[in-house]
């Protein structure tokens, strides 16, 4: 993917945690709804289930994995 139109400060952000967050932000993100509820159900393990939840938060949070 180019890149070339992003500043330098943010490509080195990108796909990056920013180093605080509050309670609030994770909530915000990482909170399944019922439509996520019904689909991380559909996994066929707990670590699976922990695996998407993660995954599914993270693109929310930073809008790529």
């Amino acid at each position: 993917m180019p890149f070339e139109f992003l500043s330098d400060e943010q490509v080195a952000r990108y796909g990056r945690f920013p180093q605080e967050r509050s309670p609030g932000e994770l909530e915000r993100f990482f909170r399944l709804d019922q439509a996520a509820l019904e689909q991380v159900g559909e996994r066929r393990s707990p670590a699976a289930n922990l695996g998407w939840a993660v995954q599914w938060g993270t693109v929310r949070m930073l809008g790529c994995f």
